[in-house]
């Protein structure tokens, strides 16, 4: 036998090659196509949000009587979702509007109500001009006699009797901005029952963007009509686990079984939550986590069996028996799901994550894996949006637009934050699971929000009186409440575990500036550290740690813990560049900061301890003086 025949590689060898090149082509394409899959999703959930919003400013400003920033809104509806039925209508009644405002009308341009008509995008220029110019007649024209706004509330009933709500709430808004004494009461029984039935009206036509902003501006006449606050929640609910659907699994979950539970017969629930455990089921399995996809997948069969659906529950039952999962489980609870055939139990992880002792190690490099920083920044245009960026990693999503300095309330449910908009400045709060939207104080200059213990009072910072000179001051968690003036200083932080504030400050003669402390009530005054320019103090869940920011240590800012009962000061950072606005985790194991220490502003973590800084993610968007800005650590 030859020397070649020797060499020959066998034939079977070319059909194992072949296979696995085979194989190894399709899972490339499999991934690339998933990558896409993914941003798509997370394009449409930022343009369904985009959307809703304004919808919202549309129906905000044409509540005003703002016919042009009404009108600029809808066009930004339109940018965002061509031929979007709302936006088109809303345009064509804004116009209907002004005339109906004006006493005199003049003559409709013909060429702004054709464009109208056409393409609503086009007609934008005539459209403005013919609002613009209604406006300035309404300026320039005699107020409406009692009689005449009388015809125009008998013609708005005869819209409203007849189901035309739209037209009737045009009406009626219009009546209110001529005179907003006339038939007070009965204009705003109207104005609420026209919103509540419009509302109901895009509910069913499946506009629920619109119809979430309508309910929600019934709910600005009637904070407390329990119907309005039940479907704009609901709504709220679903909008937010339709967008979480595919980029955040463990949210639209939660979101979707909250749903079920409330009302299980609410649009697609049912399906929706079905298709979500088997999709979070799906996303674990490909990230290893055996156990945790069995958890979803036997919750899915609880609610009814598919086909394969049982044999992706055994392959990750498989994987978790086999010990190489990656799942991180820490205590669990057990949950009921109830289907058409009864009850079913099943036990659930709380959290992915590991224990909490346990969660972040003080091990060089280890990044954190729970929670969300919650930050405050602004896009292209220069408005200041809330971002929430999953420490795990993912695209941010933005949670509040017109708004900075997020402080979430210790349960989740209030985020107060600096209203940026300029008809609503100072401070305000929202509800996420409702929208519910209150203001709080009415001076631009409050800053810097920080919760109680007890979750009903705020601390935050001003210069609003005369003499420019920042001070702390603390109000109760209601409308319009009356503010206190505690001391001189800025950036008060509570103590989450007991009525004490951190705040950047002095001693009564103006000396002896860092870090102090004092009472909610302003007294119990102690230094904690002696560095002037020391500032934005953080408590660390258990109240032992402080972390701060300070420029006058080490010759740039850096961030740096204190020990509260030793006085000890231990410094976190190293970096030429800017290391500022220091947070610190629910754990209390780690600290985030904000650093353009690489070129562009990102998100970085130390150990609490000390150690090498990790990056968690890039900011989404511009932080302009970042000193106006502030981030917070949450669940």
């Amino acid at each position: 036998m030859s020397r070649n025949n020797h060499q020959r590689v066998p034939a079977w060898a070319f059909w194992v090659i072949g296979a696995v090149s085979f194989l190894a082509v399709s899972l490339l394409i499999m991934a690339v196509m998933l990558g896409v899959r993914a941003g798509q999703q997370q394009l449409d959930m930022q343009r369904r949000q985009q959307v809703g919003i304004a919808s919202q400013q549309a129906i905000d400003f044409r509540a005003e009587g703002n016919l042009e920033a009404a009108l600029d809104a809808y066009q930004r509806v339109l940018v965002l979702d061509p031929g979007n039925k709302t936006a088109v209508e809303g345009i064509s009644n804004l116009l209907q509007m002004a005339a109906a405002r004006t006493p005199n009308p003049t003559t409709p341009n013909p060429v702004a109500q054709g464009a109208t008509q056409q393409n609503p995008n086009v007609s934008t220029p005539n459209a403005s001009s013919a609002i613009t110019a209604t406006q300035t007649n309404v300026s320039a024209a005699a107020a409406p006699t009692k009689p005449e706004l009388a015809g125009l509330l008998r013609a708005a009933q005869t819209d409203f009797d007849a189901g035309r709500w739209q037209e009737a709430l045009n009406q009626l808004l219009s009546i209110r901005q001529i005179d907003a004494s006339y038939m007070a009461d009965k204009l705003d029984t109207l104005i609420f029952k026209a919103y509540v039935n419009l509302a109901n009206e895009k509910d069913n036509e499946d506009h629920l963007e619109e119809a979430l902003a309508l309910y929600n501006q019934a709910l600005t006449l009637r904070a407390d009509d329990p119907e309005a606050k039940r479907e704009s929640d609901l709504i709220g609910k679903y909008l937010d686990a339709q967008d979480s659907e595919g980029a955040d699994w463990p949210h639209a979950v939660d979101l979707l079984k909250t749903l079920y539970a409330e009302e299980p017969d609410y649009r697609d629930v049912t399906d929706r939550l079905h298709a979500a455990l088997i999709g979070y089921g799906d996303d674990l399995t490909d990230k290893n986590k055996g156990c945790l996809a069995a958890e979803q997948y036997t919750a899915a069969i609880a609610m009814v069996v598919t086909p394969g659906l049982i044999a992706k529950r055994d392959q990750a039952q498989t994987l978790c028996d086999s010990g190489q999962t990656t799942d991180a489980i820490t205590a669990t609870h057990t949950t009921s799901v109830t289907t058409s055939s009864g009850t079913v139990t099943a036990t659930e992880a709380s959290v992915e994550a590991t224990p909490i002792e346990t969660a972040v190690s003080t091990d060089p490099g280890e990044k954190p894996t729970a929670g969300r920083i919650l930050y405050s920044a602004q896009d292209l245009a220069g408005h200041s949006r809330i971002m929430a960026q999953a420490v795990v990693g993912g695209a941010a999503t933005m949670l509040r637009e017109d708004a900075a300095q997020p402080a979430l309330r210790a349960d989740g449910q209030r985020l107060v934050f600096r209203n940026t908009r300029t008809d609503m400045s100072g401070l305000s709060t929202v509800d996420p699971a409702t929208g519910l939207l209150l203001r709080f104080t009415e001076f631009a200059e409050d800053t810097l929000p920080s919760w109680s213990a007890q979750g009903n009072r705020i601390a935050f910072a001003s210069n609003r009186d005369g003499d420019r000179r920042w001070r702390v001051y603390v109000i109760w968690a209601e409308a319009n409440s009356e503010a206190t003036k505690l001391d001189f200083g800025q950036s008060p932080e509570w103590n989450p575990t007991q009525d004490q504030l951190a705040y950047s400050g002095c001693d009564t003669s103006g000396n002896r500036c860092g870090i102090w402390t004092m009472s909610g009530s302003g007294s119990n005054h102690a230094p904690l550290t002696t560095v002037q320019s020391d500032d934005r103090p953080t408590w660390s869940p258990d109240g032992r740690f402080v972390a701060f920011m300070s420029n006058g240590r080490d010759g740039n800012p850096e961030i740096y813990q204190v020990e509260v009962s030793t006085g000890q000061v231990v410094r976190l950072t190293d970096s030429p560049a800017i290391d500022g606005l220091p947070t610190i985790s629910p754990d209390g194991q780690s600290v985030a900061f904000i650093s353009n220490r690489d070129g562009a502003w990102k998100l970085w973590t130390v150990p609490i301890t000390g150690g090498p800084a990790t990056l968690l993610a890039p900011i989404n968007g511009d932080l302009g003086n970042w000193l106006e800005q502030d981030i917070q650590w949450v669940d």
